[in-house]
């Protein structure tokens, strides 16, 4: 059985690379189970906070098993 499930994280960090420090950790996680694919994160600043831009980031070279690449049907 497949599900899809969207889940919202709430976390404070004094600064940008603390933040990504800790979501890392959290994908790292995810990518050590078979069980649970990421397909999109966003990340977002809160109501009345100062936005924060973030550079484009690049797919990793290789993808975990069960992660299927951009533009595929199959994955493969």
């Amino acid at each position: 059985m497949k599900i899809e499930a969207t889940v919202v994280l709430k976390l404070q960090a004094s600064s940008l690379s603390e933040a990504g420090a800790v979501l890392d950790d959290l994908l790292g996680r995810t990518r050590e189970r078979d069980d649970v694919d990421v397909a999109q994160v966003t990340v977002t600043t809160p109501p009345g906070a100062t936005p924060v831009s973030l550079p484009a980031v690049s797919a990793p070279r290789e993808y975990p098993p069960g992660v299927p690449r951009p533009g595929s049907i199959d994955g493969a």
